[in-house]
């Protein structure tokens, strides 16, 4: 039974050790398979392209209405608004890397992973939250 158990060991010791070679084809199919590396299906620039609004977030049950437009560039630059009543003429600058974001220089603190997108809203995952986006022009309050 001990022969059995050492057997399996090296065997999974062995394929570890070939999954942490970059040169090997099952680091690739490791590296895929990680749910913080994997492309999400469908988010990527394209998606992004255009006119955004954040709308909020939600904070410990708690929501924070923020309404301030983004536009996003196929090229990964951007323009957005500094507060709701100024213009959107601010640059900057956004990378995707598998499931999560970076939106620079307004939201670079914080980590932003996709949690669900539809056609026209998307939610991204913040530590404490989420954050809430809608396409299209923010709407100026009723």
């Amino acid at each position: 039974m001990k022969f059995h158990s050492a057997l399996a060991l090296g065997l999974l010791l062995s394929a570890c050790s070939q999954a942490d070679d970059p040169g090997s084809e099952s680091a690739d199919t490791v590296a895929a398979a990680k749910p913080e590396t994997a492309q999400a299906p469908g988010f990527t620039p394209a998606y992004l392209e255009g006119q955004w609004c954040h709308t909020h977030n939600i904070m410990d049950h708690e929501r924070s209405d923020e309404m301030l437009s983004y536009i996003f560039s196929q090229d990964g630059t951007l323009l957005y608004q500094n507060n709701p009543s100024t213009e959107v003429d601010r640059p900057g600058s956004y990378a995707i890397e598998g499931r999560n974001i970076k939106i620079k220089p307004t939201l670079a603190f914080f980590n932003m992973e996709l949690q669900s997108m539809s056609r026209d809203e998307l939610i991204l995952k913040m530590p404490y939250g989420e954050m809430h986006w809608s396409r299209g022009a923010c709407k100026p309050p009723a």
